[in-house]
């Protein structure tokens, strides 16, 4: 344990439970997106050199065991915001909007007397509420030549990400009342997949050889299907042209038929930087992909070369955050405000960085479920701490800090008795997590769990039942699951029962409240009668031609957390059918949905045509509709188009519905959009 000196800190606590409300202190609280603990030299310096995010630690507290109760971006937010666990708060999962109308933290220090301000990621799908100032990006927002949101309306901003959210937090404090004290949220994009270093940056780290995680290669023996079955592997789901930006055209992919090569878009890349910047970033990466094309493909050596390309792009994202921290301190520095501001610095959750064959998040496993924490104030002297925080404890924490009241509801616990070099009594020796969005984006499971201080359970659920339990002393990186072990049947047993007792305590007992929509059972003359399809599919399980004529559908209208297994999803191609019935019989309609999941790139398409014909050759149109206007729509929902035609006598079938790109108000605006086509349907 370092030393620690909490006498000034002391003061700034008086100040905040005093009278006069410009003694309170100002407090910024810094959040990154997706940094790993280890990605911080503060935590451990074999991958990178922090020095500013460093000098937090060296004035203040450096928090060892701080835990994401839900480890993905908006829910992390929404829980931080609120104090509360996602099925209180209500974003369970990156597709559910913030509703801002609730009780919050930026609302409480309002009525406490700050004046409150957020610039950067926020993510939430809804308009800020309770700040007197906000600057936002739009959805994740982009790298370089970013969009912002105001209340003055959406304005473009040369530069880089960081730079520029750092720029506008400086701003927002030299704008403040003198008179009050302010609360600043600094949320930044980076370093956020897929990880575009600032130009001044790209080559930053080249040809410098990362260490190498010892379980990199994890083949998840002994785990449950969640770690087999989900969409997050260097090895598989890396992608070479969005994640690791080789242009597709210069790479030979003979020999590479195991990489998957999709792109789901920067949002017109090269309009976002200045021809010299452009041409810089095409140069450099055109780089990679020659060394590529140079690899002898051998599958192990080809995940460590993409790890050292996903390590070179992700730390440099990272150095530029270190570098505009120091800029922020220094400014306090120089303006005098470092004698009364409590600097706070994590990320939305933690991230893998190879781990386990890994990147993202989501997972109960260490590196995603712990939270780099650093806190520094006036008076604070290093030190580290290791009781069990969660992202739930931030909210109450900083309305004592600033001297406002906890609302009874608020489900973490403050502890602004450690920053004063304290104990509270009765802490917590256990946390609880609960992951929701399955099945979506990289098909992790959902699950919850406890960790204690030796051992971690975790129980996947839904469409597996499944439990895992990990020794976190003797084995720190999650390799052996014991949850069949004989030997550990009284443990997990206890285990188990203070689970659930963290459950009733969070008010988390039904698990049925979230699921996904069901299937539908469907009888139709279709069912089961052999198609073709003239394009490929890009996803689904439409190589086993069953998919679309199995009998089994999503009911139509919005619906939320859509799975995508018993869909075709085609990228850019058009989905061109042909069904043949047997024989020549009389049909009144043919129907077919399609998803609409504007988020995930999957739209509608453009018009869809139905055609019969008697002989397989020659087609009569029935009917050309327009189904998709490309307009801005954040539902999830199952479109059907129809065609209806009483007494129309056929034997065979077709569908053409026309795939887009996406629209210029989209992220990936020209981008080739996804579409996801569910039954068709013939009666």
């Amino acid at each position: 344990m370092r030393t620690f000196i909490p006498c000034l800190l002391l003061l700034l606590l008086f100040n905040a439970c005093s009278p006069v409300k410009n003694d309170r202190p100002n407090i910024i609280f810094i959040m990154s997106d997706d940094h790993a603990s280890k990605a911080i030299s503060a935590y451990d310096n074999s991958l990178i050199q922090t020095p500013n995010i460093d000098r937090l630690a060296e004035n203040g507290i450096r928090f060892d065991r701080c835990y994401c109760t839900n480890a993905i971006c908006a829910p992390s937010r929404a829980v931080i915001l609120t104090g509360k666990y996602s099925h209180m708060n209500g974003v369970i999962d990156n597709s559910r909007p913030f509703d801002g109308e609730q009780q919050s933290l930026p609302k409480l220090l309002q009525d406490a007397g700050y004046r409150t301000g957020i610039v950067g990621k926020w993510h939430l799908k809804s308009t800020p509420i309770g700040f007197d100032h906000w600057y936002i990006l739009p959805g994740q927002g982009q790298y370089y030549r970013p969009d912002f949101k105001s209340p003055e309306g959406r304005v473009s901003r040369e530069g880089y990400v960081t730079d520029i959210i750092t720029d506008e937090g400086i701003a927002f404090i030299e704008g403040r009342d003198p008179e009050k004290p302010f609360f600043l949220m600094l949320h930044h994009k980076a370093p956020h997949r897929n990880w575009q270093p600032a130009i001044r940056h790209l080559d930053m780290y080249d040809g410098i050889k990362f260490p190498v995680p010892e379980n990199l290669h994890d083949d998840h023996h002994g785990k449950s299907k969640a770690a087999t079955k989900q969409e997050m592997s260097i090895s598989g789901h890396m992608s070479l042209d969005y994640d690791l930006k080789m242009p597709d055209s210069l790479v030979e992919k003979k020999n590479m038929e195991q990489e998957i090569f999709f792109w789901i878009g920067d949002g017109n890349l090269k309009q976002r930087m200045s021809p010299s910047d452009y041409s810089r970033w095409e140069s450099y990466y055109a780089e990679r992909a020659d060394e590529y094309n140079t690899l002898v493909y051998e599958p192990e050596a080809i995940v460590e070369w993409k790890y050292q390309q996903y390590m070179e792009d992700y730390l440099s994202c990272i150095h530029t955050v270190d570098e505009n921290v120091g800029r922020l301190l220094d400014y306090l520095q120089e303006s005098g405000l470092d004698e009364n501001t409590i600097v706070i610095y994590t990320s939305d959750q933690g991230f893998f960085l190879g781990e386990h064959g890994w990147y993202d998040k989501r997972f109960m496993y260490e590196e995603s479920h712990r939270m780099p924490l650093l806190i520094s104030a006036p008076g604070l002297e290093a030190s580290d701490d290791d009781h069990m925080l969660t992202n739930a404890d931030f909210a109450p924490t900083i309305l004592k800090l600033a001297g406002a009241e906890v609302p009874g509801d608020v489900q973490g616990e403050s502890f602004h008795e450690i920053l004063t070099g304290n104990s509270p009594d009765n802490w917590r020796d256990a946390v609880y997590y609960h992951y929701f969005e399955y099945p979506a984006v990289h098909q992790v499971k959902r699950h919850y769990g406890i960790r204690t201080e030796k051992y971690k359970l975790i129980h996947f659920y839904y469409d597996v039942d499944e439990w895992e339990l990990y020794d976190i002393e003797t084995d720190p990186g999650e390799m052996i699951n014991l949850a069949e072990d004989p030997a550990y049947a009284e443990i997990i047993e206890t285990l188990k029962e203070r689970l659930y007792v963290l459950q009733e305590e969070y008010l988390d007992t039904d698990h049925q409240q979230f699921l996904p929509i069901s299937v539908d059972s469907i009888s139709h003359i279709g069912v089961g009668r052999p198609y073709k399809l003239k394009n490929k599919p890009s996803r689904g399980n439409c190589a086993q031609y069953k998919t679309l004529t199995d009998g089994i559908a999503y009911p139509e209208g919005e619906a939320y957390n859509i799975g995508l297994d018993n869909w075709c999803g085609f990228q850019g191609d058009d989905f061109i059918f042909e069904m043949d019935l047997g024989e020549t019989m009389k049909i009144s309609e043919i129907r077919v949905g399609f998803l609409q999941d504007q988020q995930r790139w999957i739209f509608p398409p453009k018009t869809v045509e139905f055609m019969t014909s008697q002989n397989g050759m020659e087609y009569m149109s029935i009917t050309n509709a327009l189904c998709n206007e490309r307009n801005k729509d954040d539902k999830i929902m199952k479109r059907i188009a129809h065609a209806a035609y009483p007494g129309l006598e056929t034997r065979f079938i077709k569908i053409k519905a026309k795939n887009i790109t996406l629209p210029e108000w989209h992220g990936g605006a020209g981008k080739p959009a996804w579409l996801f086509v569910d039954e068709v349907i013939v009666n």
